[in-house]
C-alpha cells in the first residue's frame, strides 16, 4: 500500500549523474525507483506490524483493484489474470462478523449466527460447490481457447507490406462493357466493390444504373469523393454484413478478391447471396492464377494470405450457393503465340505445343463471371 515517505537522500529524479551517458543514466533511475519501492515496502511492514491496517484489508483492496480497474494485460495474461478473481469469489463466507459497538448487539449477533448457522451451511455449500463446478468449467473454456489461439497463431500469413498490395489503375477496364450490360436491367441498387476512383462508377450511372460503391482505401476515392459519387472507405465483407437482406440488386467484386483466405472466401460469397435479391445480378472480375502469379513479385506470391481462382472454381462456389452462372468472358493483357505455318516442319506438333503453352502460361490473364441469384 503506498504511504507517503521521504525522498532518499542519496538520490532524486533530477539528481546529477555520473558521466557515461544513457546508460549511466538509465541505471541511475533504476537505483532510485528501487529505493522508492524498499521505502515504501518498510513503510507497509512498519504499519502492519502496528496494526493500522486492519485485518483484510488488504485482500479486500486487491479484490477491489482487480474488479474495477483497468486490465493493462492482454492476450492469455488477461484471461488469466480475469479468472484468478472468479477462482477467488467461488468461495462464500458464512462466518458473519459480530462486532458491534454495544455489548448486546454482539451478543445477539452471535446468537443469530449460531441458530441460522445450520441453515446456511446447507445452503452455502450448494452453491460453493455450484460457483467451483463454472470456476473449473472456465479453465477448461480458457485452457481450450489458448489451444486454438497456439494453433491459429501458427497457420498466420506475414502481413504484406502496404506498397505490394496493387490499386486498379485509372479509368474504365476492358470488362466495363460487360458488366454494365449484364447490369443494365437492374432497377435495386447496385454494389460495386474496391471501386477506386469511380471510373466503373461513372460508367453505370451513365447507363441509368443506381450504383454506390466501397474501398477499404481512404487515397483511391478521393477523385470519386471530388466528382460527388457515393462511395464509402469500407471494406467490401465489413459492409455487407452491415446491408440488409435482400436489398441489393446487384454487387460487382473485383479487385480484393485475389488477397482472400478461404474462410474469408466462403463469409463473402455468404453475404453476397443473402444480400442479393432473388434475381439479382452478381459480376466477379479477376486475375487468373497464372497472370497473377507472372505480375507480382516473388516476395507477394510466398506471402500473400490468399490466391486468385480459377474461372471455373468460382462458377462452382457460386452455384453451390444458389447463383445460375453464365459462361465466362476471358480478356486483359493476352499475349498468346501465333501457329506456324501449315508449311513448316512438323507444323501439327509444333502448333500443338503453342495451344499447350498458350492454355497454360499465354492466354489473357483475366476474365468476368456473370451469375444470377435463383434461390
Amino acid at each position: 500500500m503506498p504511504t507517503s515517505s521521504p525522498t532518499p537522500s542519496s538520490l532524486t529524479p533530477d539528481a546529477p549523474v555520473p558521466d557515461g551517458g544513457a546508460a549511466a543514466d538509465t541505471a541511475a533511475r533504476v537505483r532510485y525507483l528501487d529505493e522508492v519501492m524498499a521505502e515504501i515496502d518498510a513503510e507497509v511492514r512498519r504499519r502492519r506490524a502496528s496494526g493500522d491496517l486492519p485485518a483484510g484489508l488488504e485482500a479486500e483492496l486487491d479484490e477491489l483493484f482487480l474488479e474495477f480497474s483497468p486490465v493493462g494485460l492482454q492476450g492469455r495474461a488477461r484471461l488469466r489474470e480475469t479468472l484468478s478473481l472468479v477462482d477467488g469469489s467461488a468461495y462464500v463466507d458464512i462466518a458473519v462478523p459480530t462486532a458491534s459497538n454495544k455489548a448486546v448487539g454482539s451478543y445477539v449477533k452471535r446468537l443469530i449466527r449460531k441458530g441460522l448457522g445450520w441453515y446456511m451451511n446447507f445452503v452455502v455449500a450448494q452453491i460453493v460447490k455450484f460457483a467451483w463446478s463454472v470456476s473449473r468449467m472456465f479453465h477448461v473454456v480458457v485452457d481450450h481457447i489458448e489451444d486454438l489461439e497456439a494453433a491459429v497463431e501458427t497457420h498466420r500469413s506475414p502481413d504484406l507490406p502496404a506498397d505490394t498490395v496493387p490499386v486498379a489503375g485509372p479509368g474504365p477496364a476492358w470488362w466495363a462493357a460487360a458488366a454494365v450490360e449484364a447490369l443494365r436491367d437492374v432497377h435495386d441498387r447496385v454494389l460495386v466493390a474496391d471501386c477506386g476512383d469511380g471510373a466503373l462508377l461513372d460508367t453505370l450511372a451513365a447507363a441509368g444504373v443506381d450504383a454506390y460503391g466501397v474501398d477499404p482505401s481512404d487515397l483511391v476515392l478521393e477523385p470519386a469523393l471530388a466528382r460527388g459519387l457515393d462511395v464509402r472507405a469500407e471494406g467490401i465483407v465489413a459492409h455487407l454484413d452491415v446491408v440488409a437482406a435482400e436489398a441489393l440488386g446487384g454487387v460487382v467484386l473485383t479487385g480484393s478478391l485475389q488477397w482472400l483466405r478461404p474462410n474469408e472466401r466462403e463469409r463473402l460469397l455468404d453475404l453476397a447471396a443473402s444480400r442479393l435479391a432473388v434475381g439479382g445480378t452478381l459480376v466477379l472480375h479477376s486475375t487468373t492464377p497464372e497472370g497473377w502469379a507472372a505480375s507480382v513479385t516473388p516476395v507477394v506470391r510466398d506471402l500473400a494470405p490468399g490466391r486468385p481462382l480459377h474461372a471455373e472454381t468460382w462458377a462452382h462456389l457460386l452455384g453451390s450457393h444458389g447463383f445460375a452462372v453464365a459462361q465466362p468472358v476471358r480478356g486483359g493483357a493476352d499475349h498468346t503465340l501465333a501457329h506456324v505455318g501449315a508449311d513448316a516442319s512438323d507444323a501439327a506438333t509444333v502448333n500443338a505445343a503453342i495451344d499447350a503453352l498458350n492454355d497454360l502460361l499465354l492466354g489473357p490473364t483475366e476474365y468476368l463471371v456473370v451469375a444470377t441469384r435463383e434461390r
